[in-house]
């Protein structure tokens, strides 16, 4: 049985449609999600083989701000931390900005793993990455020597 359509019968889902659809671009969804990887990632050798500290860069290319939650290891029990003056103080999270970077370096923030058991230039360690929203992410990364300059980066750190 077919029924005439009214007019206006369609203005009312149409315009639904139309403020839905509004929204998702300013709130920022679609494109604009965080868009994430991991550079410069190492374990450095050491020097006490009850922990060890792993450095690394998290760069976000999207238009949103994620958060890392948590790192695991495939060694060890690993946490996040920040060194604040002479001390290391545990982090629950670390934020990432949107196009921007979170870095974890030497005398700053950095992933410590709790008996990690022997960690040898030129060995390697899966780290995996959660975050609050982006999918997790894991890398393998190298075991560098106490001395050795760390990959990706100038410094040495």
């Amino acid at each position: 049985m077919n029924l005439p359509l009214k007019v206006g019968a369609l203005a009312a889902p149409v315009a639904v449609l139309a403020a839905g659809a509004a929204l998702l671009v300013w709130s920022g969804g679609g494109a604009g999600a965080a868009q994430l990887k991991i550079n410069d990632a190492y374990v450095r050798e050491p020097a006490n083989p009850d922990e060890a500290a792993a450095y690394f860069t998290i760069a976000n290319d999207g238009g949103t701000a994620d958060t890392l939650t948590k790192v695991a290891s495939s060694t060890g029990r690993a946490s996040l931390h920040e060194t604040v003056g002479p001390k290391m103080v545990a982090l629950a999270s670390a934020p990432v900005p949107a196009h921007g970077t979170l870095d974890f370096s030497p005398g700053g923030s950095h992933l410590m793993i709790d008996d990690p058991g022997p960690l040898t230039p030129g060995t390697k360690v899966r780290l995996t990455f959660t975050f609050a929203a982006s999918a997790p992410i894991t890398v393998t990364v190298p075991v560098i020597g106490i001395a050795d300059p760390a990959p990706g980066r100038s410094s040495g750190q």
